[in-house]
């Protein structure tokens, strides 16, 4: 995944984060890091994966054709910042702004969800086989 420079594409005032407006897209979570955006001005839904790795931005996104397939974003493969479906997530998420479903958008960091994935495992196997205790 590519490192992101979302500060730049703010004080730039870069088309993508100009482009960029939360409130009029449709955005979807599909994962824990993946979401799928719809501009107002947009022809295809793009499929957007955003996360921090020790609070570093890191991402990328892809157009979904009809067929199925998933090609590179040409906002996102030909232009050195992040584009403007990715510019849509990370403003949400600073916004306090909601997905399509009603949840607010939300960055996590990849380190937080392993630490909970694992956390789950070892309360799973707890639970499972630990010590019974008489009462």
């Amino acid at each position: 995944m590519t490192p992101l420079d979302f500060e730049h594409e703010r004080d730039t005032d870069s088309t993508s984060w100009r482009r960029a407006d939360p409130t009029t897209a449709l955005i979807e979570r599909t994962a824990w890091n993946h979401w799928r955006v719809t501009l107002p001005d947009g022809e295809h839904v793009h499929d957007v994966r955003l996360e921090t790795d020790h609070g570093a931005y890191v991402g990328d996104c892809h157009v979904l054709g009809d067929d199925g397939e998933r090609e590179r974003c040409p906002g996102f493969a030909y232009h050195d910042g992040p584009c403007a479906h990715l510019c849509v997530v990370r403003k949400a998420a600073f916004g306090h702004v909601r997905d399509a479903s009603d949840q607010p958008v939300t960055i996590f960091d990849i380190t937080d969800v392993a630490d909970a994935r694992a956390d789950h495992a070892v309360e799973r196997v707890r639970a499972d086989g630990g010590h019974r205790r008489d009462l």
